[in-house]
């Protein structure tokens, strides 16, 4: 967009001519591909590495089907919005209204959702988002979708773990006072409650915070109130002598099954730690956050067995997620990441509905709107009422200094 503010600034300038050919090869050439994917993420701002991330992974979905045979002529047009208010407007109408293209892909931020989703309903264009987290983006106007992890799925996925397929009934829940951790906690609770299970006890915690004896002291007595057990241990000291009572220990056994911390690697393996301190034994469950590579080395044998969703693994076996890592790292020369393969499933959908037959705007947006199978690195999947893609998520498991794949 660049170019037109400079064509617009400067008309008499000796260079207009030139800029004015190079212009019309770019039309030329995309003209050539039938049908353009806009790509429209704030690529040199604050948030670039994140939007460099789902470029990438777009582009690698506009590759593969280029290499496949029988595959539609798919371009693809990107643009940069990190910019004005106003010129972002401007430049969005212009890309809607002369570009045309079938679908755009963006933007990051769920701040930027209302301006591009009213666009998208006025322009019958789909927008399908890869990282706004917003739940319910549909609320906006139907022509908008999202492929973005949300904080919902999350706590679905992980309740539904937890209740069904380990049968635990009573949890306590350990958040940090954030936006991430506080959401979390509430949609997580609100699942246990759906699944008929029962929370014991909420407690906070500060961001940075090292000593978490205060909440898990709490936690314990609101227990004792219901469920746990304390019983005091009769033991002798190392000198045969019976123990003093302020020396004597008392055996804690928890009435709860299970303690979700939705929170970031860095704060489990100290929560992990202090939990075994303080006499508590049950399995921890956590989120997205603590999937990190460095958490899973240092992790020590406290934090063996807790189990964490995430919406890409880049060591699951899966062969398809193998395929798109090997492929992206001979493409970039770097790993993928969770937004690298939003941006890929934004991508490939939007291909797969022209591949059959969904050619112009209302008849993608119908395509994206019914269909159950679409194709995404974890598995078939489908756009639910609230427009954001339903597809299987990846359960993890921290053992012996690795992630491994439960599901």
């Amino acid at each position: 967009m660049e170019t037109r503010h400079f064509l617009a600034a400067f008309p008499a300038h000796p260079s207009v001519s030139k800029v004015n050919e190079s212009l019309d090869l770019i039309k030329t050439k995309l003209k050539a591909n039938q049908y353009l994917i806009a790509a429209v993420l704030p690529l040199s701002g604050p948030l670039s590495t994140f939007s460099t991330d789902v470029l990438q992974g777009i582009q690698l979905a506009v590759e593969r089907a280029r290499e496949q045979p029988g595959s539609p002529p798919v371009g693809l047009i990107v643009k940069d919005h990190d910019a004005d208010r106003q010129g972002f407007l401007d430049d969005l109408s212009t890309l809607l209204h002369e570009d045309r293209p079938l679908i755009v892909i963006g933007p990051m931020l769920s701040k930027n959702l209302p301006v591009m989703a009213e666009m998208a309903q006025k322009t019958r264009i789909p927008l399908i988002t890869p990282a706004a987290t917003l739940p319910n983006v549909r609320r906006m106007g139907n022509y908008l979708f999202s492929t973005a992890l949300t904080y919902g799925m999350q706590a679905e996925r992980i309740a539904t773990y937890a209740a069904k397929e380990q049968g635990y009934r009573r949890f306590c829940i350990l958040y940090p006072d954030t936006v991430y951790g506080r959401e979390l906690a509430r949609l997580f609770a609100q699942e246990v409650r759906r699944l008929d299970g029962e929370i014991i006890a909420m407690e906070a915690f500060k961001e940075g915070d090292t000593n978490f004896a205060p909440q898990i002291q709490r936690l314990k007595a609101e227990d004792l109130k219901k469920y746990g057990l304390a019983v005091p241990v009769e033991v002798t000291n190392p000198t045969g002598k019976p123990l003093s009572r302020n020396e004597k220990r008392v055996l804690y056994t928890p009435g709860f099954d299970a303690i979700f911390i939705p929170s970031r690697s860095k704060e489990i393996g100290l929560l992990a730690a202090q939990r075994a301190f303080h006499d508590i034994k049950a399995p921890l469950l956590g989120t997205n956050g603590w999937n990190s590579q460095d958490f899973a080395r240092t992790a020590d044998r406290a934090v063996d067995g807790a189990t964490f969703v995430d919406g890409f693994f880049i060591d699951s076996p899966n062969p398809g997620v193998q395929e798109f890592v090997q492929r992206h790292q001979k493409r970039f020369e770097s790993p993928p990441s969770l937004f690298t393969m939003q941006g890929y499933d934004a991508a490939r959908i939007a291909i797969d509905g022209i591949r059959h037959g969904a050619t112009s705007g209302d008849a993608l947006h119908e395509y994206l709107a019914t269909s159950r199978n679409l194709p995404t690195l974890t598995g078939p999947a489908g756009f639910g009422p609230d427009g954001a893609l339903h597809r299987p998520l990846f359960l993890l498991q921290v053992k012996q200094g690795k992630f491994v794949q439960l599901n």
